[in-house]
């Protein structure tokens, strides 16, 4: 759609352009009482799940029309003496057609959202061992990834991960355990970077210098680690990554020199011997311009994902001394052509803006709208939108004036730059 054949009363959002920046804000939503320190995703449109403390269970979040409070709907109660305490959260960041599941300090706890019921899945763990994540790895065969800090007494702490089988309400390790290396500090802070991550039943793993991939069985051959691990002399120090849901490309965030941190996209869609080279490409001069604009220095990155639909990549810009206040940017996903050989548009950058505080991140489908908490409000964004939005410039030092335009359409202009 054109913005010429774009007619006033299509229009509900706006961005501004600032030097040559694309800026667009957030919607700012409260959920009354409910807790909005944890929120993930759900199988649900247009929502995002919480831990609510009044109803002692989850509930659903979803947004209203503009100026109304959003709908908040209890899908389990009662789960357990306290179901918002001081443990130590991880949300899968995926989940099955009915079911969420979500560790708390040392067990897990599986929510059937459709059912409506709940239940703690103990993993064995001893009361000086954390769970550090869970997340669905086979939904119809019950398997699931556990991310566990196991304290070995003198020589410290280590990380492991294993695949274990949802039976009885317990979760039943298989033989398929990974060891991942020390444990400087268990946070309960949403984590910055993953090092593992699950797509399409497959489980793949960063662990000194290499990156395995495994079906839980056993070890399986896939594109991105293959070509990540034959070029790994080309790709810094990993912090995180992410694989697109669709296309045949994931994007890394590697450090190549302290602190200076850098996009890399590895591909598998280049068949031409000849043009191996082309396989992992360095996106970090795009990103390069927007230190300044952010007053940075030295710029980390934190926070990636990729929209559920595929169209958007957002990252959090940060500074080394600040990750929880990052300053977001989406990024969007094209069709390869002449135009766009990469399948990243960095030309297309849009700024969301800066959370202070941040305490987790979320994606809602249907339409798709990113989500962040800062523990008192939701910060959201319906990427879906911008191809309908209306543009409008933004001269040096006239930015507050024109914050009435917003309001009249009903929009807020979010914090950043």
């Amino acid at each position: 759609m054109s913005e010429d054949s774009i007619t006033e009363d299509d229009v509900g959002y706006y961005i501004f352009v600032k030097k040559g920046r694309k800026h667009f804000g957030p919607q700012y939503l409260s959920a009354g009482a409910t807790t909005i320190n944890w929120i993930f995703p759900v199988p649900h449109p247009h929502a995002v799940g919480a831990l609510d403390k009044e109803s002692n269970g989850v509930v659903f979040i979803k947004p209203g029309s503009y100026g109304e409070d959003p709908e908040c709907q209890a899908v389990a109660q009662n789960i357990g003496p306290t179901v918002n305490d001081t443990f130590i959260y991880r949300f899968s960041p995926n989940y099955s057609d009915d079911t969420v599941v979500y560790s708390a300090t040392r067990t897990a706890v599986v929510v059937n959202v459709k059912a409506k019921k709940a239940f703690y899945a103990g993993s064995g763990l001893s009361t000086d061992d954390y769970m550090l994540g869970i997340c669905f790895l086979d939904p119809q065969e019950n398997l699931f990834v556990v991310a566990k800090s196991i304290d070995e007494g003198g020589s410290g702490r280590e990380d492991y991960l294993s695949i274990a089988k949802l039976e009885d309400q317990k979760l039943v390790e298989t033989d398929m355990v990974m060891k991942l290396g020390e444990t400087h500090h268990v946070s309960s802070n949403f984590p910055t970077h993953n090092t593992w991550i699950v797509h399409d039943r497959k489980l793949f793993v960063y662990n000194l210098g290499q990156m395995s991939c495994t079906d839980g069985s056993g070890e399986v051959r896939h594109p991105f680690s293959e070509i990540f691990n034959s070029n790994s002399n080309r790709i810094g120090y990993v912090k995180g990554f992410a694989i697109h849901p669709k296309q045949p490309f994931g994007v890394i965030i590697d450090e190549y020199t302290f602190g200076a941190h850098e996009l890399t996209l590895v591909r598998w869609d280049i068949a031409n011997p000849k043009k191996k080279d082309e396989q992992v490409l360095s996106f970090s001069h795009d990103l390069e311009p927007l230190k300044p604009l952010f007053g940075m220095d030295t710029m980390e990155l934190a926070y990636q994902s990729f929209s559920p639909d595929g169209n958007w990549y957002v990252v959090g810009c940060v500074a080394p001394d600040a990750p929880e206040n990052p300053y977001f940017v989406a990024i969007p996903v094209v069709p390869v052509d002449k135009k766009h050989p990469d399948f990243l548009d960095p030309d297309g950058l849009v700024v969301l803006g800066q959370v202070e505080g941040i305490a987790s991140v979320a994606w809602m489908y249907e339409p798709v709208s990113y989500v962040v908490s800062d523990g008192q409000l939701l910060h959201k964004w319906d990427l879906d939108e911008l191809p309908r939005v209306r543009a409008f410039e933004m001269p040096d030092g006239e930015g507050k004036k024109k914050r009435s335009i917003l309001g009249k359409v009903g929009r807020l202009f979010g914090g950043g730059a």
